[in-house]
């Protein structure tokens, strides 16, 4: 059986999604979990990396279940989680295709990125969003995200993990870019075909950097247009980051109905 798992993490005490030696991640410690309940190695395959102390309310993952183990999908939501730490919980397991693979499948993701837009940061919002105390223009704000809506090549808004070719192709596209308010609490939330490595981060550093004034709509516009000569290096704290949701293709939807807390299916 292939284990299709939607899992929410508070990222802060760990380095990431992406297994490390003798790193504490979340990759390590799902399959540290999973390897005790079959008293054997296992290898958790997901969507993919989220940085170190960035969260999830909707990473996909999946692994296989050797024969041997007669588990059905509730039972294995309920023993993972005695096994993980309270940071990290699988919110739903379903059986899947064995075809299906959680990152090579995936045709979207959405995240969310939370902001504190006031002199004080509340105790309670440390590592849940970044705390920007200067005056924002929030119609500049939005212009910006719909300037950065589209297709584009978003090289100029692209860390590289050591690896120049690891994102050669560059283009992406950006189906929504949401702005919420209430009162100082605010959010962006970006959707989109594929995200480059840091992108959402760059994205929303960019577009508050033009909704504090600091840098023009015009700014913005000459990164997208000439990715190759330019860089965008204002960089949002990872804290304020989750992944909220990874899409897949409708035909991969119909696997064993999800077995967990309801309202957290991926679309």
């Amino acid at each position: 059986m292939r284990l299709r798992l939607t899992i929410a993490y508070d990222g802060t005490p760990f380095r990431g999604w992406q297994s490390q030696p003798g790193g504490r991640t979340i990759q390590d410690i799902l399959e540290a979990a999973a390897a005790t309940i079959l008293t054997q190695p296992v290898s958790i395959h997901g969507s993919g990396r989220t940085d170190a102390g960035v969260h999830a309310d909707g990473q996909v993952a999946h692994f296989d279940v050797p024969d041997s183990c007669r588990m059905d999908p509730a039972a294995w939501l309920r023993a993972l989680n005695v096994h993980l730490p309270p940071e990290i919980r699988i919110m739903a397991a379903a059986a899947t295709s064995p075809a299906f693979h959680s990152r090579f499948d995936a045709i979207g993701k959405t995240y969310r990125y939370h902001l504190w837009n006031a002199p004080v940061l509340p105790p309670l919002m440390h590592n849940r969003a970044w705390h920007v105390p200067h005056t924002l223009d929030l119609s500049l704000l939005e212009s910006a995200t719909r300037l950065l809506t589209g297709t584009h090549d978003f090289a100029a808004f692209a860390a590289f993990r050591g690896d120049p070719r690891s994102d050669a192709d560059t283009i992406r596209t950006i189906h929504s870019a949401s702005l919420s308010t209430s009162g100082p609490d605010l959010s962006l939330t970006w959707s989109g075909n594929g995200f480059l490595y840091r992108m959402v981060r760059l994205l929303t550093g960019a577009a508050i950097r033009v909704a504090t004034g600091r840098a023009s709509l015009a700014w913005l516009e000459s990164l997208l247009l000439n990715p190759a000569a330019l860089k965008n290096h204002h960089l949002a704290p990872a804290a304020g980051l989750s992944l909220i949701s990874v899409a897949y293709p409708s035909d991969l939807e119909h696997h064993l109905p999800a077995s967990g807390l309801p309202g957290h299916h991926i679309s």
